[in-house]
């Protein structure tokens, strides 16, 4: 029986045309894509969401404002009853952008910030970034749109958190979606972002003293699908249940590449959307194999021995390949990171013990 599953979700690269050069950006955006999708292409493509039960696209980038069609494609979904959410940097957030996007009815608009002001503006590059953001959140908000704030987790602001979260809630944030970074792009070429083991620890619990408060500090956390899995950290309900990329959601490149998501490397396409039509790479049998043809031998070293293996699938697909090269193998994982920890307990007592009996002979 061939796969019964549909993209209810698509992220969709716009453009890989980017005003900024940060530091920590996945898909190196800067300059466009050498043949990006022209508008005609792209509302054909947007016409092929409806047979495939497509619920919502998030436009992303590079910097999606940035493409001058934007809202011919956004209101192309509306009118497919599609619904529509945008990420920004921030920078060209004004008014009559603003307008466009209330007037395309795009449901909510994603906002980075990642960090501090200092923080922020060095990992982006860009000084007097972090006001500006700012001051393009509160005009979203003053125009009665969903804001959600997007910080990318690293090695230069975990410890920056706390005095973050205070600052959404007196800006009335509700919604904050946390992503531990992924060492891809030029992430992976930019040392001190990563995230050591006992950041991450201090990441989880920094997630989880907010996920208590937010009934009365009206402050939603989203972790990222790469954040978790199986411990108290992780307070979702329901728990992480596999990687949804090619199972419930893909990713369309901007130029008209599809991929499981849009996290992961280009060279992991399932197909062109100028050669074939969207439902052809969907259901085609051998799309997505990582993960709808999952199988307990595919388990890296980090994941194998796992007794939860069988329900994580080994975790986010895009941080498994990133960290170590292959799929099912994500060492960034509080369960893991646990028991790293307590094996390395464990050993010491033994180490401790043997010791002891070796001066006693």
């Amino acid at each position: 029986m061939g796969f019964e599953g549909f993209p209810f979700v698509i992220g969709w690269e716009l453009t890989l045309i980017c005003n900024l050069r940060c530091h920590h950006c996945a898909s190196s955006a800067g300059q466009p894509r050498p043949r990006e999708l022209s508008p005609d292409e792209a509302l054909a493509i947007c016409d092929q969401f409806p047979a495939l039960l497509v619920q919502e696209v998030d436009f992303t980038g590079g910097e999606p404002l940035l493409r001058p069609d934007w809202p011919a494609i956004a209101t192309r979904l509306r009118d497919l009853d599609i619904r529509t959410k945008i990420i920004t940097n921030g920078l060209v957030l004004k008014a009559s952008v603003i307008e466009q996007i209330k007037d395309t009815d795009i449901s909510g608009v994603g906002v980075s910030l990642d960090g501090l002001a200092a923080t922020h503006e060095s990992m982006r590059g860009c000084p007097g970034l972090f006001h500006r953001a700012l001051k393009g959140i509160e005009q979203v908000q003053n125009a009665g749109l969903p804001v959600t704030v997007l910080t990318t987790i690293t090695g230069l602001n975990i410890h920056e958190l706390p005095t973050m979260y205070e600052l959404l809630c007196s800006m009335g944030i509700t919604a904050w979606q946390l992503q531990p970074i992924f060492p891809l792009g030029r992430a992976h070429e930019n040392n001190g972002l990563e995230l050591s083991e006992q950041a991450y620890l201090e990441m989880g619990a920094f997630v989880r003293q907010c996920w208590s408060q937010m009934d009365v500090r009206g402050l939603k956390i989203e972790p990222a699908d790469s954040f978790g899995y199986y411990t108290d950290l992780d307070p979702r309900v329901p728990p992480w249940r596999g990687c949804p990329a090619g199972q419930l959601a893909c990713g369309i490149t901007s130029d008209g590449k599809v991929k499981g998501c849009l996290s992961l490397p280009d060279h992991l396409i399932e197909g062109d959307l100028r050669q074939h039509d969207l439902w052809d790479i969907w259901f085609h049998p051998d799309a997505f194999a990582y993960t709808r043809r999952f199988a307990p031998q595919d388990l890296g070293e980090h994941c194998r021995a796992c007794p939860l293996a069988d329900a994580c699938r080994g975790g986010c697909s895009a941080m498994s390949y990133g960290q170590t090269g292959q799929f099912h193998n994500n060492p960034c994982c509080f369960f893991a990171i646990e028991q790293r920890r307590q094996e390395g307990e464990h050993d010491k007592g033994i180490h401790a013990l043997a010791a002891t009996q070796s001066g006693d002979s």
